[in-house]
């Protein structure tokens, strides 16, 4: 409506005056456009596209002379309906596709969201069911069969990565549902609630996944070690018979939660849910018993034997699995209570209020902020885009170029730019390929109907054309589904844009491709030189950037750990604080970590540093691949970038556990009197000698990484591969200190054995205190194992797109370079100040 009131606006002048100011007029629109923060301006590369074909249009079927000895029918005045006609015609094809949609409604087959839904959420339902079963034969059969143990390692690692596809699947398509409202607004509202506590089982899904699937450094296999196998069968013993009936009532009681609920049935879902929290508990006692079994076992061996890492290990993870699978099932509980808690509210809002309401609601959203200084990266976006526009709309400006060159169909020039227009270079880049493969392909099959049929009868050309679209539709690559679409938009125009207007299919596809390939160069051009930005070398910055904020995020929160001991009882609050429930040890980790005075608040905002530029690099990654090198830099390693993000969004899933296993010992030391004997057993000191111990050997792989690339790109700079590799071959370095921190948690853990044999008396831990400390200690050991896995990324990454130039004229590259030392945290980066490591140290 905007874009209509201005073309009528523009109407109004003379053809002169209206080539002027179209330009200007186009570049201020979709400058306009870009930077709108209005929510309901979501299709904004749509928006562009209407907006410019009604502004530009009237312009472009202008013409009023001779060029080129053509000669022309003068027509200045296309009449007031057309840009109507134009608004009437895209509506008339929106309500077929509507209307083709809702024929097929009723059918069994129908593409509606509602209907695809109930069989996601019975296929998630499905996928937590068995992954569940695979976690009971995964602890049935560990210490006893390492064959059964090992495939339901497998299975595991398979149902959470496939509940998280489908939890995607079933997320997407949410809002359509909404928008379809063909189901009840009480059964909408409960898939809305299973879809959030989904999501929150996804997260301990994926905490099982890495404390069954990921062996540690250090712990030997069950068949080599008989303490090992002891160990682990005797927490199979006390674990399996409880895991099992914990998911056979968890089956019951999902079932339960999706049944109709009625007066009839209420009570029934009552027992079940009982019976699900009654299960909960015994696992609860099941695991506590398991773990006193095998230290009681463990007392029994020699002070040696047991302070090995191969015992630590074992009792680390199955900590870490029971939390995780614990915390899976309680969801469920969770969401019953809530969800029954909820009483529907008896007053509806009246129709005067409703309507003030949706009129406070337009007001909101007119009065959000425009992004003119915070959004970078929007900025940039508005303005390349109407600067596009700007030199794109030259073509229906000036009436050589309109009337000569590119008529009728000039407007395609500037409709390309705004097409094209994203984000990234990337991202551009790849959708210009799509568009111009797209008109080749229609141009092509156009005019291979025109010399078959002669293109004259309009039975022919809807049948080549339905050909044509099913075909394009079929083989659609989902990754990049736009050249499939725009040639299915391209053979309607060239087919019936050709034939209805008197020219020749021949000449009118080579017009098309000829002025689509103008706007792809011009716009690129725009991207490339004007407002260079490359997806690709924020990648390679980003990649290593994230090693340097995650230094600085251990340093932290090693210093944090370390002033844990010092909080006592009396400086916390004394008895007015709050205390933690005695019979639920898992209130600290789940919620109440934020009830108490944190030190660690601050490691939130280093966190959200990391993520950041994590999600930087990730959401760069893909445009980068897609960005051409052009000769001029190395183009992107897929596998070795995706598994490295892979492994860097690991560590940062990592951190968040790591900050709310701190922020609960917090709490649990301000609830510990000041003569405890926990005190004495300094497990946050233990916790920040590790922490720092990863934050300097993180210091020194920065040095080395600065050393051998002292642009912060990760791109050959100046040392050879010889130099690169094994600057960045210190990453392995953190399998050792993997291998360390265990050791030092099997000392510190046979110390503590030690004191009970020679006491006869038990250290009075609070519940869910060990079992925090394990989440900790999990979380440092899964960081240095992806952190050695980082740097064998990295090296695939240097050997598979690096090029292979140290050999020149029978001399290495070496010779002629000078060395550099590798290795040494004692590094001056190229500011002339000691690293960060040194002054940190200091």
């Amino acid at each position: 409506m905007c874009s209509w009131g201005v073309a009528t606006l523009l109407g109004m002048l003379s053809t002169r005056i209206y080539s002027i100011l179209l330009p200007f007029v186009a570049m201020a629109g979709g400058f306009i456009i870009i930077l709108c923060p209005w929510p309901f301006l979501t299709v904004k590369n749509m928006l562009l596209l209407i907006f410019y074909l009604i502004v530009a249009a009237p312009l472009s079927l202008k013409y009023s002379g001779r060029f080129d000895n053509n000669d022309y029918t003068p027509q200045q005045d296309l009449g007031h309906f057309f840009v109507p006609g134009l608004i009437g015609t895209c509506s008339v094809g929106a309500f077929v596709a509507l209307l083709v949609h809702l024929i097929t409604v009723p059918t069994s087959k129908s593409t509606t969201c509602t209907r695809q839904s109930k069989d996601t959420i019975k296929q998630l339902s499905y996928e937590t069911h068995k992954l569940l079963q695979s976690i009971v034969e995964y602890t049935n059969h560990i210490g006893k069969s390492s064959t059964r143990a090992r495939q339901a390692r497998t299975l595991i690692e398979f149902y959470v990565n496939r509940r998280q596809q489908t939890l995607t699947k079933l997320e997407s398509m949410l809002p359509a549902m909404k928008a379809e409202k063909q189901m009840p607004k009480s059964e909408l509202d409960t898939l809305e609630v299973f879809l959030s506590c989904s999501k929150k089982q996804q997260t301990h899904a994926e905490l099982i996944k890495l404390a069954t699937t990921q062996m540690n450094l250090g712990e030997e296999f069950t068949s080599q070690n008989d303490t090992v196998r002891e160990v682990k069968t005797k927490l199979s013993m006390n674990l399996g018979f409880a895991l099992e009936q914990l998911t056979l009532e968890y089956e019951r009681s999902e079932k339960a939660f999706f049944d109709n609920s009625t007066n009839a049935n209420q009570r029934n879902k009552d027992i079940i849910f009982g019976s699900l929290k009654s299960c909960i508990e015994d696992y609860r006692k099941a695991m506590r018993q398991a773990i006193t079994d095998a230290e009681t076992l463990l007392l029994e061996r020699d002070a040696e034997s047991r302070s090995t890492a191969s015992t630590a290990g074992p009792l680390i993870r199955q900590r870490v699995a029971f939390l995780g699978t614990y915390s899976l099932v309680d969801e469920l509980l969770q969401m019953v209570t809530n969800k029954n808690d909820k009483q529907p509210s008896d007053k509806q809002p009246s129709d005067k209020e409703s309507t003030k309401s949706k009129m406070s609601q337009l007001v909101d959203t007119l009065k959000m902020p425009w992004p003119w200084k915070k959004d970078v990266s929007k900025r940039r976006l508005a303005a390349k885009t109407g600067l596009g526009l700007l030199l794109g709309s030259l073509w229906v400006a000036i009436p050589y170029l309109r009337e000569a060159i590119a008529y009728p169909n000039s407007i395609w020039v500037g409709m390309t730019a705004a097409v094209v227009s994203l984000e990234t270079t990337g991202a551009t880049f790849a959708k210009a390929v799509d568009r111009l493969w797209g008109t080749l392909v229609a141009g092509g099959y156009a005019m291979l109907i025109n010399k078959l049929f002669d293109g004259s009868h309009w039975a022919v050309k809807l049948f080549a054309l339905s050909i044509f679209v099913f075909t394009a539709t079929f083989l659609t690559n989902r990754e990049r589904p736009y050249a499939s679409r725009y040639a299915s938009a391209s053979v309607v125009s060239i087919l019936y844009g050709s034939f209805d207007n008197g020219i020749d299919a021949v000449d009118y596809a080579g017009m098309r491709v000829m002025l689509i390939f103008t706007g792809v160069v011009l716009f690129l051009f725009v991207e490339v030189l004007v407002f260079p930005r490359s997806s690709r070398t924020v990648v390679q910055a980003s990649s290593l950037q994230f090693f340097e904020d995650l230094e600085h995020f251990f340093y932290d929160s090693g210093r944090i750990c370390g002033s844990i001991s010092a909080i006592t009882r009396t400086k916390n609050g004394g008895e007015d604080k709050v205390h933690l429930p005695e019979d639920d040890p898992m209130w600290l980790l789940r919620e109440g970590y934020d009830k108490f005075p944190s030190l660690a608040n601050e490691l939130d905002s280093t966190r959200d540093v990391v993520s950041k530029t994590l999600g930087i690099a990730k959401g760069e990654l893909r445009p980068g691949l897609q960005e051409p090198s052009l000769g001029v830099n190395i183009a992107l390693d897929s596998a070795g970038y995706n598994n490295l993000l892979a492994e860097q969004s690991k560590i940062v899933s990592q951190l968040d556990l790591l900050i709310r296993s701190i922020k609960s010992l917090i709490g649990y030391y301000s609830n510990l009197n000041d003569n405890n004997r926990v005190r004495n057993l300094y497990w946050p000191t233990l916790l920040s000698t590790c922490l720092v111990d990863m934050a300097q050997q993180l210091s020194k792989c920065g040095d080395n990484l600065r050393a051998v690339f002292p642009n912060g790109l990760l791109r050959p700079g100046s040392c050879d591969i010889e130099q690169t590799i094994r600057a960045i071959a210190v990453f392995r370095n953190f399998e050792d200190l993997v291998l360390d921190t265990l050791n030092i948690v099997a000392e510190r853990h046979s110390s503590y054995l030690d004191t009970l044999n020679t006491s006869g008396e038990k250290v009075g831990y609070a519940p869910g205190f060990r079992l925090t400390l394990s989440l900790a200690i999990s979380s440092i050991l899964t960081v240095g194992h992806s952190l050695s896995l980082c740097g064998q990324h990295l090296e695939g990454i240097i050997q598979q797109s690096f090029p292979d130039d140290e050999f020149q004229n029978g001399v290495t590259s070496s010779q002629t370079q000078p060395t550099i030392p590798l290795g040494n945290s004692s590094i001056i980066n190229g500011s002339g100040r000691q690293s960060d490591f040194e002054e940190n140290r200091h």
